[in-house]
């Protein structure tokens, strides 16, 4: 009597828990119909932006970060494959639109500008940070102080155009100009501040953090513009239905934690993705 009890305890243990596992399933959004058919998206992506995309080691073929983690974790929820197409920031939408990858998720803003073109799904707010070298020796403690510095970023970014925007509007006033210098990757514009090439870098919160973290007194933030920018994943007008799917799946992500536990991994403030602690 006493092992027909505990078998029948077992089955429904088993029967809970089978249950529960469906209505898990039941719960993950389903893939997009192109996407699910084809069993994978591919994604462009500028893998040189760390804590977001970058390769652990120099000759590193596999890219790492807070969006590839977050790309793959959609992944599975949709029971496909993200594959992630090396590319360089200046080429992310001609490539989208060119088809060579089904979405951009590379920690790139969402604007009106690229919206008319490309739709877009934001996942985090984020921040623009003014780097300098530790200490701060040319004394730059808000954007007016750029005035006559050498100021580096990256090529192709709205970075150049809120940097141009700057320069105009000191030149207006009658006072100095910037001296803007553009480089391929964020790393190469924070090396040119190392090495004392460039007065500051505009570049992002988490860019920051990461390069301050790997180069412990070298660097510091010495201005966090107030305003925030989102962080978006584009795709072409022709596949509509990415949108309302990453928006679900995102969604989804964070009510399981799976992004709050990202957040943490990367160090990123949990409040950017409108989570609490």
């Amino acid at each position: 009597m006493r092992r027909l009890a505990a078998l029948a305890t077992y089955v429904a243990v088993l029967l809970v828990a089978a249950l529960a596992t469906n209505a898990v399933a039941a719960k993950a959004p389903p893939a997009p119909r192109r996407i699910a058919a084809k069993g994978s998206f591919s994604v462009c992506m500028d893998i040189s932006f760390p804590p977001m995309e970058y390769f652990a080691t120099p000759g590193s073929t596999k890219p790492i970060g807070f969006d590839v983690d977050l790309a793959t974790a959609v992944a599975k929820l949709w029971g496909v494959k993200a594959k992630f197409v090396g590319t360089a920031f200046t080429g992310l939408l001609p490539a989208l639109q060119a088809g060579r990858c089904t979405v951009v998720w590379s920690g790139i803003f969402v604007t009106p500008d690229r919206t008319k073109s490309f739709p877009a799904v934001g996942y985090m707010k984020t921040h623009r940070a003014l780097l300098v070298q530790g200490g701060n020796p040319k004394k730059i403690k808000k954007p007016a102080d750029l005035s006559g510095k050498t100021v580096a970023t990256e090529a192709g970014t709205k970075y150049v155009d809120a940097l141009n925007a700057l320069d105009a509007q000191l030149k207006a006033a009658g006072k100095p100009g910037l001296n803007i210098q553009t480089y391929p990757k964020a790393s190469d514009a924070v090396a040119q501040l190392v090495v004392g090439r460039a007065d500051a870098v505009l570049t992002q919160d988490t860019e920051a953090a990461f390069r301050i973290g790997q180069l412990k007194g070298k660097i510091e933030i010495a201005y966090l513009y107030p305003q925030s920018d989102t962080f978006g994943v584009y795709y072409r007008k022709q596949n509509p239905a990415i949108g309302p799917g990453l928006r679900t799946a995102i969604a989804a992500l964070k009510a399981n934690g799976t992004v709050k536990r990202l957040a943490n991994k990367y160090h990123l403030p949990l409040g950017d993705f409108g989570l609490k602690k």
